[in-house]
């Protein structure tokens, strides 16, 4: 990973995302093993993006790998963790996809989720 790169996607990141929760869990039942609150960009998808593998519905979730590790999550992002969105984290999503080398934003991945 590319230090300069990935400090610039961070930034951009922090100045324009919002708060979300990310979580993986564990058991039955479900047992948080891991969990970040850190900045994200987040947006639905339009009907122009819906491509195989992108539904309505999905949303797209761009988080610095630095900020996750800053937090002390356990990286990568798999599939199946889930992210939660909102003032209050009340949103629940899956993580369906992830794009681990996000070309926009160096040092990010970048999330394919699912859910309310």
């Amino acid at each position: 990973m590319n230090q300069a790169a990935a400090d610039r996607g961070r930034e951009a990141i922090n100045r324009v995302g919002r708060t979300i929760s990310i979580r993986r869990t564990k058991g039955t039942p479900q047992t948080v093993v891991c969990r970040a609150d850190v900045k994200a960009t987040v947006r639905n998808y339009t009907p122009e993006d819906l491509a195989p593998g992108i539904t309505a519905g999905m949303r797209q979730i761009i988080v610095s790998k630095l900020d996750l590790i800053a937090a002390g999550f356990v990286i990568p992002v798999i599939k199946g963790d889930r992210i939660f969105l909102g003032d209050a984290f009340e949103i629940p999503t899956t993580v369906d996809a992830v794009d681990q080398d996000h070309r926009e934003y160096q040092g990010c991945y970048e999330i394919r989720a699912t859910g309310s």
